[in-house]
């Protein structure tokens, strides 16, 4: 059921954006503020203590760090997309925007199933991150003149990626026994793009109290879980 969920969450972005056709970018923004506070909430209070924990410091640093560094190379080809950024694309970017979106949805896809474990919080968190990066990747399509055909396709493999990631990451003796290396470089790629959404502000520096208050209950419910 898990994996099934994470590959419709996907495609429920895709129908949206194809369906209303003029989606509301301050809804989708305040959607991501809220799924980037709640994945760096889930952080902080689940992920971050396993790994430190159970490696030592400066090799928990080190590949959090790494997971940073990485992240801040993929978006040299998704310009952004992970925190909601659009920007008009070539006919052959979207293959370099599908494949660097794709390759952090398999990576975050890793610690959703360890061991027969869910790690519920953390699934709800990358569910929520989901769908608002999926109707930017399909908006980037559509503006790129891509057939509807096309989209389908690329958002179908995209969608595959984070519930394949998951089953290995459940079944895959290779994943199970470097569980903890692999959350710390995860820890550092969500890290990135959690901060991301929620310290830049691309339009002004006024305060948004939606936002805040997005912000604050996202903290609040990913400390209950």
């Amino acid at each position: 059921m898990v994996y099934i969920i994470l590959f419709i969450t996907v495609l429920t972005g895709m129908f949206l954006v194809m369906r209303l056709k003029n989606v509301n970018n301050q809804h989708v923004n305040l959607l991501l503020s809220f799924s980037g506070a709640y994945l760096l909430s889930v952080i902080v209070f689940h992920l971050l203590p396993g790994v430190y924990d159970k490696l030592n410091g400066k090799t928990a640093g080190f590949l959090i760090m790494s997971g940073i560094v990485f992240q801040l190379i993929l978006e040299l080809f998704s310009h952004g997309a992970e925190h909601g950024h659009k920007h008009a694309f070539g006919s052959k970017a979207p293959w370099l925007l599908w494949l660097s979106l794709a390759i952090h949805a398999f990576l975050e896809g890793l610690p959703i199933n360890q061991g027969h474990h869910l790690h519920t919080g953390y699934f709800y968190g990358i569910l929520i991150h989901k769908l608002p990066v999926a109707m930017v990747l399909t908006t980037v399509m559509l503006e790129a003149g891509l057939s509807k055909s096309k989209i389908f396709l690329f958002l179908t493999g995209f969608a595959l990626m984070t519930p394949l990631a998951a089953f290995l990451g459940d079944y895959s003796s290779f994943f199970s026994v470097y569980a903890t290396y692999i959350n710390a470089f995860v820890v550092g790629i969500l890290a990135h793009i959690g901060t991301t959404i929620l310290f830049e502000n691309e339009h002004s520096h006024h305060f948004n109290l939606r936002k805040f208050l997005l912000i604050f209950l996202a903290v609040f419910i990913a400390y209950l879980t």
